[in-house]
């Protein structure tokens, strides 16, 4: 202790520190900003659910050679299930939409050829 009462300690003042933490904390604020925006842009586990189950409708369609029109309530996804057009062979196009508390979270549409008990229709 008696060696440091002759020298001079050498340290950093207030403002000095001050200025540092500013600068820190505009790095994390924008660090944070960059950090929500991939979070939000990415693909999220409700989107894929969506996809999945819009595939899953289709192939569906597919295998009984018809599509139940109107709405289905799956987790909480509305899904509105419409034949577009009809074209001629028998076949259709239809389409499979998937809305997200009013917003739209995904869509298909495909060709489907119309079973047989449809096609005397």
């Amino acid at each position: 202790m008696g060696k440091l009462k002759g020298k001079r300690l050498s340290g950093s003042t207030l403002i000095e520190v001050l200025i540092a933490m500013v600068i820190i904390m505009v790095v994390f604020s924008i660090a944070m900003g960059l950090f929500s925006n991939v979070l939000r842009s990415g693909v999220s586990m409700r989107k894929v659910r969506v996809n999945q189950q819009l595939e899953l409708l289709r192939q569906q369609a597919i295998k009984n050679g018809k599509i139940e029109s109107g709405h289905q309530l799956i987790d909480s996804i509305d899904y509105e299930c419409s034949t577009l057009k009809q074209v001629n062979g028998g076949m259709d196009i239809l389409e499979i939409k998937a809305t997200d508390n009013g917003a739209q979270a995904g869509s298909i549409r495909f060709l489907l050829k119309k079973s047989n008990e449809n096609a005397t229709d």
